[in-house]
């Protein structure tokens, strides 16, 4: 149950990262905020490369990090973009569609084909979605789906989950073509260096806000840390779709966070779209 605890685990620091900065840095930019977690955590992956080691690098390695870091960059500041402006509860269990998309991405790009299960989880997903704004159906019964698109959190987390759906995909690739940890060390050393580079160059972030709190920053980065060696150790232990399936629990953390920690609204209908699009996730990732 090793491979169970660590993913459980992974889901829980990703959620937890996402309050601690939408609770004490929302007040600066998103470009900032996507970067404060990363950049204390960069001395943490630095000293953790020696211990992965170095494997094989296999021909597909380097182009795929080429695609997939730039993009990975992008989701990430939209990702905190979308917990800047928007309730914790409606913006992150989106994030269950990322296997909604990684069905089509994966036909794209490893020749995966859907199956009958992958088409209901997928369709569970999107139920899902609609329930989490249940309480708009006083709007009619399209209701919902469109406070999808009036709420920008909401919509920007979306965009974020077909992202991570081709990043997600990618890094299968990089995983095959070396080592999981070495992977994640790997793009996130780089995504700390060049991020910090491109953001100070542009007047994006000041190093006066990135560390205007070194407590606080430090904790961020030890959580991303932590969800990191979580995810890629699971993934070293079991089944990828088994070890994703529990990290999709990551939805129903952030509706407690937003419930407990920023006190949000509707949460009955959340929790509930929340774990139907849980289970649509776990459909898809387990017999999808």
């Amino acid at each position: 149950m090793t491979w169970f605890v660590l993913s459980l685990g992974a889901a829980f620091f990703m959620a937890s990262n996402a309050a601690l900065m939408k609770r004490f840095f929302s007040d600066l930019s998103a470009w900032e905020m996507s970067l404060i977690p990363y950049f204390y955590a960069l001395p943490l992956m630095v000293l953790a490369l020696p211990f992965v080691g170095i494997p094989a690098i296999g021909p597909r390695f380097l182009p795929t990090l080429a695609w997939v870091l730039p993009l990975l960059m992008i989701s990430i500041i939209l990702h905190y973009t979308a917990i800047r402006m928007s309730p914790m509860s409606l913006t992150l269990p989106f994030l269950s569609f990322t296997p909604v998309f990684v069905l089509f991405t994966g036909g794209l790009i490893l020749d995966e084909t859907l199956t009958p299960q992958g088409i209901m989880g997928m369709l569970l997903v999107v139920l899902g979605g609609y329930v989490l704004n249940l309480d708009a159906t006083r709007y009619g019964y399209l209701g919902p789906i469109r406070a999808i698109w009036k709420e920008p959190g909401s919509a920007l987390m979306l965009i974020v989950a077909f992202i991570y759906g081709l990043t997600s995909v990618g890094g299968k690739v990089m995983i095959l073509d070396s080592s999981p940890l070495f992977a994640a060390v790997t793009i996130f050393i780089l995504y700390g260096l060049i991020l910090t580079a491109i953001l100070l160059m542009t007047g994006k972030a000041t190093l006066k806000n990135i560390t205007r709190n070194h407590r606080l920053g430090a904790l961020a980065g030890l959580i991303v840390f932590a969800e990191m060696v979580c995810h890629n150790t699971a993934m070293s232990l079991v089944a990828a779709a088994y070890m994703i399936t529990i990290k999709r629990t990551t939805g129903l953390f952030s509706v407690l966070y937003g419930w407990l920690l920023f006190h949000e609204t509707g949460i009955r209908f959340r929790l509930i779209g929340t774990v139907i699009m849980t289970t649509g996730a776990a459909v898809i990732a387990l017999w999808g």
